[in-house]
């Protein structure tokens, strides 16, 4: 299997372009040469020298990185740098380097929050902050007798999806026009001569990484020459992807019991917090990494807990004023979880390409470096 078929199946399930963040760095940081087989993955949280080692000593040839290794740019590459010097230990070697990050951290599957979530027993979970303008609405004119064929072919490419619905349309009946020209060869009628046709006005809502497979497969269900169809950008937000998340604890817990289970999920040494005692709490919203940009939508959204990482001072006090209990359970340790998410959607990519289970687990594993470079003492 080549690197770039891997890749593109790994894409299809991580969309980058649409569901990382504008100023975040996602997708091929260090490239292959074309048509590059792929000898085996490794799945790493942080890209560091020793990650480069282990690669090297297992004869592996792609890493698939977490964060970005290249952020936000670099001035040039050399070994002055810890940048530099690593990109050039990856291009000497020919180590491909591939980063998900915040394209990772807003999949309703497997992200970053939805982890953190599901580590901490919380239920009746949905996306903190939903994102926008990931989608689109097909809208395609068809004849009446072709409509259900092409609704299928729409469905099939991914498209008619809303929530916890699929296979969702809207279709009206009208009267469609058209005449052709002398190069033309119409389904319906002759050249020069015009048409009417009872038709199927056909309406669809589809995400953006998945509208050019719909159209496709739409066209190829349609019988006109000419295939007349729409496609209109959308405001509504998405509601699955999005950053962080917010559920709640079916039993509640005292303060104590809520810090012991953070403490216990996360592994981290010392939770710093503000204090702010209740009798019990219940609902908990969390971003991992350094989530205090999303504080209101928690607070908006009635959380009782706030958990995220690199939080600074003041924000304790105003997170005490409404009443929110904020703690900090460190970067790398409310992110622990993202390596074994990694590994879900690589195993979901290998599906695309038709990759056994156990040819997956001989191909890509978990580096063994996953060390966080914050100590306590």
């Amino acid at each position: 299997m080549k690197i770039s078929d891997f890749l593109n199946a790994l894409s299809g399930v991580i969309p980058l372009a649409t569901t990382g963040y504008a100023k975040d760095a996602v997708g091929l940081q260090v490239g292959y040469d074309k048509n590059t087989e792929l000898r085996s993955g490794l799945i790493a949280y942080e890209v560091t020298e020793s990650v480069i080692e282990e690669a090297i000593n297992a004869n592996t040839n792609l890493i698939i990185a977490y964060h970005p290794l290249i952020f936000p740019n670099i001035n040039a590459v050399t070994d002055s740098s810890r940048t530099g010097s690593l990109l050039r230990k990856l291009i000497r070697n020919d180590i491909a380097l591939y980063v998900v990050h915040t394209a990772f951290d807003t999949n309703p599957d497997f992200g970053t929050s939805k982890l953190m979530a599901d580590a901490l027993g919380l239920t009746d979970t949905q996306t903190l902050v939903p994102m926008s303008d990931l989608l689109e609405k097909i809208v395609v004119f068809a004849p009446v007798a072709e409509a259900d064929s092409i609704r299928e072919a729409m469905w099939n490419a991914g498209a008619g999806s809303v929530g916890n619905y699929d296979e969702c349309s809207f279709s009206a009946t009208g009267i469609g026009t058209f005449r052709g020209n002398e190069s033309s060869n119409p389904s319906v009628g002759k050249p020069h001569q015009r048409e009417s046709v009872n038709e199927v006005r056909i309406e669809m809502i589809v995400e953006k990484w998945k509208a050019s497979k719909v159209v496709n497969a739409m066209i190829g269900a349609h019988s006109y020459e000419e295939v007349a169809y729409d496609r209109y950008p959308m405001l509504n937000t998405h509601p699955g992807y999005g950053m962080g998340s917010i559920g709640r604890w079916d039993v509640t817990k005292s303060l104590s019991e809520t810090l012991e289970r953070i403490k216990k999920t996360f592994k981290t040494s010392v939770l710093r917090h503000n204090g702010v005692s209740k009798d019990s709490y219940s609902r908990v919203a969390m971003v991992g990494g350094a989530g205090m940009e999303y504080y209101s939508s928690a607070l908006r959204m009635g959380a009782e807990v706030y958990v995220t990482g690199d939080i600074r001072y003041h924000d304790y006090l105003r997170a005490a004023h409404d009443g929110v209990l904020l703690v900090d359970a460190g970067h790398a340790e409310t992110e622990r979880f993202v390596t074994s998410g990694m590994l879900k959607a690589v195993k979901a990519a290998c599906n695309v390409v038709n990759l056994h289970t156990d040819d997956v687990l001989k191909l890509f594993r978990v580096s063994d470096e996953e060390k966080n470079v914050v100590h306590y003492y």
